[in-house]
């Protein structure tokens, strides 16, 4: 570019809290105090036609700077003001003596008051040194362009040298009119109750069936008959309720405007999720492997003539159950330190109440239905009219020892998180804090019950032979143990 001098220089100011205005103050806006300096960079008309920049470099006033530092651009100022090429010197200084310093010389006028800055694409304003006259042209930036910016020595107003061409730049910049700001009340600290609680329930059950091949064996005494091995089937039924409840309270010291009304008091009722699961089930029928009938000596002899002897062990007779071990998991109770009471000054704390307890338990029940037991005799062949093929004695019914045993897990959670704005020496955000509360938890089985064979009967198969020796000790049933001839009309 053609290089010029120019005597009249031009002054900017940028306010922070405004962006590029494109305009000429409107006549209720007070102005810029730079904008009221004589030059005539600041009585151009921004109606005027943009020029759109997308390069510099062509018309240099002060020449490019070599990097974007300010040590840089203080540095290569200096040189040029020193060459004093064309008059530079008388130019520079007029600037600085119109931003408030003596001239490039002052003292005041160093380093620190330079700042590289970006200006960013489509900021607008006059631009220095167009080509001869040392026009200053109504200009926009097609693209983002590295400055750098030059403070007046008091600090409100300051205008921007281009590092690629070294051309001052003024953006012209108003104070809008703001209406008076309302003043804020005064904030007073207050004490808050805060209250949490929970509480839930929850009943549900279920079956388990089973079936396990076992020997049936009268015993009278230490003498026994073994009435033979049949699939035993079992049928475990449980009811199972749970309830639970959490609760906490603590006062929190809050922060209100002074002279609005007192908060009250905060209830907070959260749902309480419950849930149980069977981990391990286990049923025992009988002893171990085998049923033990007990009989008298009457039935012995009868049941005597239609099986045979089986040896009775002392051992059989007995049984161990292995204890449950009860564990309770539950989050260790907490306080928190929430806000500072007594403090002037007002901060966000995010709290998160949580609730949670898992209970390890289970439940061993022990019974002794009376189970009947029926003979059933197929005969094969021709049929009377009217006859079954199925024919059933009702050999007794004997107590059958039984037990169910059932682990379970049962556990109780529930949580809720509240910021409040709390009391605080520094009024800083303050770090969510967590409160642990445990969940007491209340549960046990309403229902445990086993149930043997076909709803407490057992079937056993005999022939035609032992049919006839039972039936003259043992009365002819129907299918479901109940007397009469089964005979179907």
């Amino acid at each position: 570019m053609k290089a010029s001098s120019f005597r009249i220089l031009t002054l900017v100011v940028l306010l922070p809290l405004l962006g590029y205005a494109q305009q000429n103050p409107a006549p209720s806006q007070p102005q810029n105090p730079c904008n009221t300096l004589p030059y005539k960079v600041f009585q151009g008309n921004s109606d005027a036609k943009r020029v759109v920049l997308n390069r510099l470099g062509t018309s240099p006033q002060f020449g490019e700077i070599p990097k974007h530092t300010a040590q840089s651009a203080y540095s290569h100022l200096k040189r040029v003001y020193q060459r004093n090429q064309r008059g530079i010197k008388k130019e520079m200084d007029d600037l600085l003596i119109a931003l408030g310093y003596t001239g490039f010389n002052d003292p005041s006028f160093t380093v620190s008051s330079i700042t590289p800055e970006i200006l960013p694409k489509g900021a607008t304003g006059w631009m220095g040194a167009y080509a001869r006259g040392h026009k200053y042209v109504w200009s926009e930036l097609g693209r983002d362009f590295e400055t750098f910016k030059i403070k007046a020595k008091s600090g409100d107003c300051y205008i921007y040298i281009m590092k690629k061409c070294g051309n001052a730049f003024h953006i012209p910049s108003y104070f809008p009119y703001l209406p008076p700001t309302p003043p804020v009340p005064p904030t007073v600290c207050v004490e808050q109750q805060v209250t949490i609680s929970a509480k839930g329930e929850i009943s549900s059950g279920d079956v388990m069936n089973a079936s396990k091949t076992m020997e049936i064996v009268a015993v009278n005494g230490t003498k026994g008959l073994c009435l033979g091995s049949y699939p035993v089937a079992s049928r475990a039924t449980y009811d199972f309720n749970v309830k639970g409840e959490m609760s906490y309270s603590k006062t929190i010291p809050v922060c209100v405007d002074q002279g609005a009304a007192l908060p009250a008091a905060m209830n907070l009722t959260l749902p309480l999720n419950l849930d149980y699961k069977i981990t391990k089930s286990e049923v025992m029928v009988g002893e171990g492997d085998k049923i033990y009938l007990n009989v008298d000596e009457k039935q012995f002899k009868a049941l005597g003539k239609a099986y045979k002897d089986c040896p009775v062990t002392a051992s059989a007779a007995t049984t161990t159950t292995q204890a449950i071990e009860k564990k309770v998991l539950s989050e260790s109770p907490s306080d928190v330190t929430i806000g500072t009471a007594g403090a002037t000054k007002c901060a966000d704390q995010k709290i998160n109440f949580m609730g949670r307890t898992e209970i390890q338990d289970g439940s061993i029940k022990s019974a002794s239905p009376s189970v009947t037991v029926i003979g059933v005799y197929k005969k094969a062949g021709k049929l009377a009219k009217g006859e079954m093929p199925e024919k059933y004695l009702c050999l007794g019914s004997f107590s059958v020892p039984v037990k169910s045993s059932y682990e379970v897990v049962t556990s109780g959670l529930s949580n809720v998180s509240k910021i409040f704005k709390v009391c605080d020496a520094n009024g800083n955000p303050l770090p969510e804090q967590n409160v642990n509360i445990p969940v007491t938890l209340n549960y046990n089985f309403t229902k445990q019950d086993v149930m043997v064979g076909d709803y407490n009967k057992l079937y056993v198969s005999i022939d035609e032979s032992q049919y006839k020796k039972l039936a003259k000790s043992y009365n002819r049933c129907c299918k479901d143990g109940k007397e009469g001839s089964c005979v179907e009309k």
